[in-house]
């Protein structure tokens, strides 16, 4: 955790690419750095929402990456197995590897080796990406569990 008066959006960027997990303002108050403080000892990551929308700014001012698909998506989507597609579309409702891992009753390790595979095979640079490859390739059946963890 890093508690700061100001950062530029790029010096942030940077220091997350080294692992800050978590940044808080000095005006914050205190139960709300507390809570972040928690937020971060669980595993998440804490972002003022000032900072995160001028990294946003910053990000949608660069010329976007293009995600290239080749061939035949309703091809491509065949190839991941069963679990790939439950993950993937676990992926769609922005669950954590954490949460992946106990709605499927696996253990997180296994999760992050499943989307690693993931990301190869939808040539796909970050889970984001794989979640939006899937919104738009994937059959759109939703099961159950799956509308459950959107909520």
């Amino acid at each position: 955790m890093l508690l700061a008066d100001h950062l530029e959006p790029q010096a942030i960027g940077h220091l997350i690419e080294a692992g800050l997990n978590g940044l808080c303002s000095t005006g914050m108050s205190q139960d709300a750095m507390l809570k972040a403080l928690e937020l971060v000892m669980l595993g998440e990551t804490f972002l003022p929402a000032s900072v995160g929308f001028a990294l946003l700014s910053q990000v949608a001012a660069q010329k976007p990456k293009l995600m290239v698909i080749s061939g035949n998506p309703a091809l491509e989507a065949s190839r991941f197995s069963d679990r790939e597609t439950q993950i993937l579309r676990l992926l769609t409702t922005g669950a954590s590897n954490k949460l992946i891992a106990r709605e499927l009753g696996l253990a997180e390790a296994t999760v992050k080796v499943h989307i690693k595979a993931i990301l190869r095979k939808a040539k796909a640079e970050n889970r984001t990406q794989a979640a939006m490859w899937a919104t738009q390739f994937l059959h759109p059946e939703t099961s159950q569990e799956d509308r459950h963890l959107a909520t």
